[in-house]
């Protein structure tokens, strides 16, 4: 038994069926759906939905009717952009189709792009310049003051009350 709901796996993760591997795979981003920031897959790639932001696809990219996609596209095989489609952005890949009455609006490269897999961001480190101070610990910059010392009186200099 799986904890993946069968409808989500039939929609979104489906062999592509071209006979090039059995692993092969194909997402589908479908009329209602939307996705807002970057997006790499290994496959290929369908948007009939809205996309806003980068796409980096290790097969093919088809921008069917009613797909918007706004932002750069990479893509290892080939980009369609279809009847009603709509592309703004900078695209790397070996093909480009644009069908007619597709709208397209952005800087083309040809070629097989080189794509990278999805890395996290390592944090920049900076070296210290020579002659800067050593580091301190928060332990260490947080000093116990020294106490406070009156001075010693006796009992009998005391002023006696008065009555």
């Amino acid at each position: 038994m799986s904890s993946t709901r069968p409808a989500a796996r039939d929609r979104s993760s489906a062999p592509a069926g071209n006979g090039s591997d059995g692993d092969h795979r194909s997402l589908v981003l479908g009329p209602r759906d939307r996705l807002i920031g970057q997006l790499y897959i290994e496959g290929d790639l369908r948007v009939v939905g809205t996309v806003e932001g980068a796409l980096e696809v290790t097969g093919s990219v088809e921008i069917d009717e009613g797909g918007s996609v706004t932002g750069p596209v990479t893509a290892r095989d080939r980009l369609v952009v279809g009847r009603a489609g709509s592309l703004r952005g900078d695209v790397r890949v070996a093909r480009l189709v644009v069908q007619d009455g597709a709208t397209f609006s952005g800087n083309v490269s040809m070629g097989k792009p080189v794509i990278a897999t999805a890395k996290p961001l390592e944090p920049a480190i900076e070296p210290e310049p020579p002659g800067a101070p050593e580091p301190v610990t928060a332990l260490e910059a947080v000093k116990t003051p020294e106490p406070i010392k009156l001075p010693q009186t006796s009992k009998h200099s005391r002023k006696p009350k008065r009555r």
